[in-house]
């Protein structure tokens, strides 16, 4: 369309021609904010004629096509925590792509992503950066008997664990892999200069090599047949019942384990422990007091 047409047919664009031109430049650029192309060219490529402007649908249209809801709704999560960082633009058209289409998502297989948009490290893309870029990296860190120690590390990878985020690789001094938890790290992380300074193991799988006490709680679940995905992926057991699943999951915080089963509502029943179950049912009964 061209910009008289533009003028002429969209709500909004009216006053002198001065204004409606402001009006113009500035919906342009906010079009472009949001990851949305514009492209500019003449009308007829034989003649100098007035510009047309067009927006191409597959420029911030994404193809659903392959992805099921679940899929979209972890791409949508990962594009959210990007937001106000170093990778902002990329992930404004991710996340405009991702909005184009809307799909049915049962948000009770996604409660332990969520949070974790909001709470990750500040350092973040430092540490992906690291990892493409195999720097290594120097930090301090609060170690299980609460000293603080100077690390230096070849970072593999990088992930979160019910509700907290780790990254591990080869603890250059110690000669070992090690996992670190984010939250004990003090201060900033700084970067070495030189790049390639390490190669990733071919036959490195991820893994969660805690360093923490280890998980010595159990909870035993009885959950609806086909729900649930969250707990499902961090259970040692399941058991197939007829219209449910027994499950049993290893935990280290309980308020964490409270929050998970809460947001499962009446899909999730505590069969034991006790205590775990009795302050289930106190915190129905006070958010039920609380909301009438």
């Amino acid at each position: 369309m061209t910009k008289s047409e533009i003028f002429r047919t969209i709500d909004g664009y009216d006053g002198s021609e001065e204004s409606m031109e402001r009006m113009f430049e500035r919906d342009k650029d906010e079009l472009r904010s949001l990851g949305i192309e514009i492209e500019v060219s003449g009308l007829d490529p034989l003649f100098e004629d007035e510009l047309g402007y067009r927006i191409r649908p597959e420029n911030f249209a994404m193809d659903a096509k392959g992805y099921s809801a679940i899929e979209i709704a972890y791409m949508s999560l990962g594009a959210q925590l990007w937001k106000d960082a170093s990778l902002n633009e990329p992930s404004q058209r991710a996340l405009r792509k991702l909005s184009s289409f809307s799909s049915s998502i049962n948000i009770a297989d996604i409660p332990a992503v969520a949070p974790l948009t909001s709470s990750a490290p500040s350092f973040l893309d430092e540490v992906i950066t690291a990892i493409s870029e195999k720097k290594t990296i120097a930090f301090s860190y609060v170690d299980t008997e609460m000293s603080i120690k100077e690390r230096r590390v070849n970072v593999y990878s990088y992930f979160s664990n019910q509700g907290f985020w780790y990254f591990n690789g080869l603890d250059i001094d110690k000669n070992e892999n090690r996992t670190f938890r984010c939250d004990r790290i003090v201060g900033d992380i700084s970067i070495a200069r030189k790049s390639q300074n390490y190669e990733i193991p071919s036959d490195w799988r991820e893994q969660i090599i805690f360093m923490d006490t280890p998980s010595n709680h159990l909870v035993t679940l009885r959950i609806r047949t086909g729900r649930g995905a969250q707990l499902r992926n961090i259970a040692r057991l399941i058991k197939s019942e007829e219209e449910h699943d027994v499950l049993e999951i290893n935990y280290q915080s309980e308020s964490e384990m409270l929050a998970l089963i809460l947001w499962h509502l009446d899909d999730v029943e505590v069969i034991s422990p006790e205590p775990l179950k009795l302050k289930i049912i106190e915190s129905l009964k006070s958010l039920a007091a609380l909301h009438g």
